[in-house]
């Protein structure tokens, strides 16, 4: 049994931090995150051939400008083994992201925190701690959306107020993980 799993139910605070992020930039080259350079590091992941996710290009645009020039970085990530590199940097061009789309390889970033879906958002503080993960917001429809989590939470933690926000079930496809 994972042991951090185990104690995590038990204990009122997270056991465990991270101060760095190892990717693969769409150049191939790895990027190493640090997490302490930010208030709040967004790691959300996304699909170039999910419905739901490509359904939430948006709201992903929309989140991108929100939080340009904070103290907060948006990290767009594809961990499915099934998606190559190149497929995964013309859908960041033909999406138009403003940043990079990095690689995830061996699921290792998906598998350290525990991302199965896309989209799905995991939030970190400048310790490395996670303060959300879960759905980008509440509804598949932007229409019925009532809820923006991910915009909550990133917003409270760049005020340095605690992040109340109650995690909310991501949907969507499975992460296609190595076998």
């Amino acid at each position: 049994m994972n042991r951090r799993l185990f104690l995590g139910g038990f204990l009122p605070a997270p056991l465990w931090s991270v101060s760095h992020i190892r990717l693969s930039r769409p150049d191939g080259l790895p990027e190493y995150v640090d997490v302490k350079q930010y208030r709040a590091t967004v790691l959300l992941f996304l699909s170039t051939v999910c419905p739901i996710s490509n359904a939430y290009q948006d709201r992903v645009h929309a989140l991108l400008k929100h939080f340009d020039g904070q103290a907060a970085r948006l990290l767009l990530i594809n961990a499915n083994d099934n998606e190559t590199s190149a497929e995964t940097q013309q859908y960041a061009a033909d999406v138009n992201f403003p940043v990079p789309f990095f690689k995830d390889w061996r699921n290792t970033v998906a598998d350290r925190f525990g991302a199965t879906l896309t989209p799905e958002a995991i939030i970190l503080d400048a310790n490395g701690v996670s303060r959300y993960q879960g759905a980008i917001d509440d509804a598949r429809n932007p229409a019925r959306v009532k809820i923006e989590a991910v915009k909550l939470a990133v917003e409270a933690l760049l005020a340095g107020r605690p992040v109340t926000v109650k995690p909310i079930r991501a949907f969507g496809c499975a992460i296609k993980k190595v076998t």
